[in-house]
């Protein structure tokens, strides 16, 4: 009986790993323009493509005159002592909305990585219903 508990429990541990989180309800079309200084900005968007989804949002990249939701501009650097990444979105005034900074990461890719993750888990709350 305890075998089984614990298999039951193992797998269970296992499905919730595996299965990333997902909103119920259809996914908020959220328009946004991006933008800047590093050469990982491909990857920055690639992750928030694959993260969005996870809060219940769609990410859809547009041109500056594309009627974005968000200005999102993104700068990442590199040290000895680590990488760093911050983010900040701007609403379609260029007001500020939020920001992201993340640091002490052992790659360019991996700051933008965990700065992509936390915009999305921000927009969720912020984005237009």
């Amino acid at each position: 009986m305890l075998k089984s508990l614990e298999r039951a429990l193992v797998l269970l541990f296992v499905a919730c790993v595996a299965i990333p989180a997902q909103s119920a309800g259809p996914q908020r079309i959220v328009k946004v323009y991006a933008q800047g200084d590093s050469s990982r900005l491909a990857d920055f968007i690639e992750e928030c493509k694959h993260e969005f989804p996870n809060h219940g949002l769609e990410l859809q990249i547009v041109p500056f005159d594309g009627g974005f939701d968000y200005n999102i501009v993104v700068a990442q650097e590199s040290s000895a002592s680590g990488a760093a990444a911050a983010v900040v979105a701007l609403d379609p005034k260029g007001r500020f909305v939020a920001s992201v900074v993340r640091s002490g990461r052992l790659s360019g890719k991996g700051a933008l990585n965990a700065a992509a993750k936390e915009l999305a888990k921000k927009l969720a709350v912020l984005a237009p219903q």
